[in-house]
């Protein structure tokens, strides 16, 4: 019952800054993977995953195992090492950054204006998700997209794409 307590005055505290037009800020905790961040309101803590987009840890963890998707991604990770903790090296541990709640997923303001979601698309660490219709973050993450397929950065390099792709309409 007091878990149940919790969790409504969690959602009141995330929704009132809505209602007065301010930020909502949240201290980050912790930095998981470039797909999950934990974060801390007073003393409620929780997950944050980038809003609107299909991280490779995702992909990675949807696919079967020793399938030629898990096999591409583990490959662009022994290539680039460092894009596998992208999101820890990005984000500041103990830093105040402006969250947005929207589904289940959050938005997070991790440079100025630009989310963590553009900054994963933009390196080639995710992809929007299909059928994505969000009309405030559609454009900014289709260009986002765009810009790591042009320069063939991250899952566009590997063709880890076609391969994940191709697996998740098996």
């Amino acid at each position: 019952m007091l878990r149940k307590i919790n969790i409504y005055i969690f959602y009141i505290l995330l929704s009132l800054p809505i209602d007065a037009k301010e930020p909502t800020l949240a201290i980050l905790n912790n930095t998981i993977s470039n797909a999950v961040q934990k974060f801390g309101i007073g003393s409620y803590s929780f997950e944050c995953r980038p809003y609107g987009v299909l991280t490779l840890e995702k992909m990675y963890n949807t696919a079967k195992h020793g399938s030629r998707c898990q096999n591409s991604i583990d490959r662009l990770y022994r290539k680039n090492p460092k894009l596998k903790d992208y999101a820890h090296k990005l984000l500041e541990y103990k830093q105040t950054y402006h969250v947005e709640i929207k589904e289940t997923e959050c938005v997070l303001y991790a440079k100025g204006q630009v989310t963590l979601s553009e900054l994963l698309l933009v390196e080639g660490l995710a992809i929007k998700k299909p059928m994505f219709k969000d009309e405030e973050f559609a454009s900014y993450f289709t260009l986002a997209q765009r810009k790591a397929k042009i320069e063939n950065k991250g899952l566009w390099a590997e063709k880890i794409f076609n391969s994940c792709i191709e697996e998740l309409y098996k």
